[in-house]
C-alpha cells in the first residue's frame, strides 16, 4: 500500500509513524520550523519520505498518481479568514478535484473538524445539511468537505474532537504545558470529546481498506473527558508537584486564548459512537 500525506503536523505525525509499518508513506510539506523538524526527523528515522511541495502553488500530480490512498491532513484551526480559507477549503478543493482527475481509482481521506453541532450529535442524514458552523474555522471545514463530495472521489471525512498525542503541540497543549510546568492544574469542569492521534490513524488506516464511496462520520471517544486531566497527565510526566485550584467556567472563559474559548461551546457535547 502506498499512501500520500499532505501536512506535515503533529497528527500527520502521529499517521505516517503508525502506517509507515503497513507500507510506503510519502508526506508533503511547504516549509520546516523547529517543531516540524522535530516531526521529520522522527519520521525519517521509520523510513518515511519527505518531499517539499506547495499542494496549492505546485503541481502534485505525480504524487497522486503514484498512491493508494491521498491523506489530506492540511488545517488550520485559527488564523484570519483566508489563513483558514486556503488551508481548509482551497487546499482540499484541489487535491479532491486532483485525485478525480489523476487517480479516480485511489482512496482520499480528509481530517475535517466539528461543524458547530452541540448537545448529542450524530452525523446529519444529509452531508452538511443542518449543521450550524458560526466560526470561520466551522465554516471552511464544512465548504471543504462539500468541495469533496462534488469532486466525486471515493472519500472518507473524519470529524474529530479534541486530538492528543505526544507529538502535540497546538496552542492549547501549550498552554496547558505553560501551567503543569509551574505546578498549577485549573480545575475548570469542562468537558470535551477528544481522542488520540494513535487512534486517528488506526482509523484512517480501516477507512483505506474499506474503500468508502463516499463517507463522512465524527471520530471521538464515546464519553467526553475534564479538560482538566490533560494538565494533570503533564504535570505527572514533568514530574512536577501540582496544585489543583478550581476556577469558575465564567472566569476561565473571559482569560482563556480565544482559540480555545471557541471551543467551549461544545462542553459536555456528545457525539454517535455508534
Amino acid at each position: 500500500m502506498k499512501y500520500l500525506i499532505l501536512g506535515l503536523g503533529f497528527v500527520a505525525t502521529h499517521v505516517a509513524e503508525y502506517l509507515s509499518s503497513y507500507g510506503e508513506v510519502v508526506v508533503t510539506y511547504r516549509h520546516l520550523n523547529p517543531v516540524k523538524e522535530v516531526y521529520a526527523n522522527a519520521l525519517k528515522e521509520k523510513g518515511v519520505k519527505l518531499v517539499k511541495v506547495d499542494p496549492l502553488e505546485e503541481n502534485i500530480s505525480g504524487l497522486v498518481k503514484d498512491a493508494d490512498a491521498v491523506i489530506n491532513l492540511v488545517g488550520e484551526i485559527s488564523g484570519d479568514e483566508e489563513t483558514l480559507r486556503r488551508a481548509n477549503v482551497e487546499v482540499p478543493t484541489k487535491v479532491a478535484k486532483t485525485v478525480a482527475k489523476e487517480n479516480p481509482r485511489a482512496v482520499m481521506v480528509h481530517l475535517s473538524g466539528m461543524l458547530g453541532m452541540t448537545g448529542n450529535v450524530r452525523p446529519e442524514e444529509k452531508h452538511c445539511e443542518g449543521v450550524a458552523p458560526t466560526t470561520t474555522f466551522e465554516r471552511t471545514k464544512c465548504e471543504g468537505e462539500k468541495a469533496i463530495r462534488e469532486a466525486g472521489v471515493n472519500a472518507a471525512i473524519l470529524r474529530p474532537g479534541l486530538i492528543y498525542g505526544k507529538y502535540g503541540a497546538h496552542v492549547q497543549f501549550v498552554t496547558m504545558y505553560k501551567f503543569a510546568k509551574r505546578g498549577f492544574v485549573p480545575a475548570i469542569g469542562f468537558l470535551f470529546s477528544s481522542i488520540s492521534a494513535n487512534s486517528v490513524a488506526r482509523i484512517i488506516r480501516a477507512v483505506v481498506e474499506e474503500r468508502p464511496k463516499f463517507t463522512y462520520f465524527y471520530a471521538t471517544e464515546c464519553e467526553p473527558v475534564k479538560v482538566d486531566k490533560f494538565f494533570e497527565a503533564m504535570a505527572r510526566a514533568l514530574r512536577k508537584r501540582y496544585v489543583k485550584i478550581p476556577i469558575p467556567k465564567s472566569l476561565a472563559k473571559a482569560y482563556l486564548p480565544a482559540d480555545i474559548r471557541n471551543l467551549l461551546k461544545y462542553d459536555g457535547s456528545r457525539f454517535d459512537c455508534s
